[in-house]
Parts: C-alpha cells; structure tokens; sequence
C-alpha cells in the first residue's frame, strides 16, 4: 500500500475541479485558525476529511490528508515565528 504524504500542492488548474469532485466546503472553524496565524488562504474541507488551502488569487493550494496535519504545521510555523516580545 503506498504511504500518503501528509500535504501535497495542487496546481491551479485542478483546484476547482477537486473541490467539485471531493465536495469541498469552506471551512469557518479552520479559516480562524489560519487567520489567528496570519496564514493568507482560504480553507476548505473535503468529504473525506482532507483539507485543502487555497491561495487568494487560486494560482496553488496545499491539500492535506486531515485537520491534524494542517494543524501540525500550524503549530510548527507560530513557534518558529515567536519572539522575545510574545513571551
């Protein structure tokens, strides 16, 4: 069985198409999260449990196998973004 990677990036043109076939809804739980970061995307959620970033003018997004993966780098990215000022 072959292993998934836990985020892929997804060209342009397979954007729409992905969110049509997978039933990718807009997420407003997960939008906050990203907004909180400052992460400049917009989320959907697939059916399946697959989450998919879509950059504001659609040129890529980044799908990810589940919540918990984008949450993962989420995480990652704010505390490699701290500062002596957050503390």
């Amino acid at each position: 069985m072959k292993k998934q990677k836990p985020k892929t990036l997804v060209q342009a043109k397979h954007i729409q198409l992905g969110l049509e076939k997978y039933g990718g809804k807009e997420s407003i739980e997960i939008q906050k999260h990203l907004e909180n970061i400052n992460w400049n995307y917009t989320a959907y959620l697939l059916e399946d449990g697959r989450v998919m970033l879509v950059y504001p003018d659609k040129s890529f997004g980044i799908l990810y196998l589940n919540k918990e993966f984008l949450f993962q780098d989420m995480e990652k990215e704010s505390l490699n973004n701290k500062s002596l000022d957050s503390l």
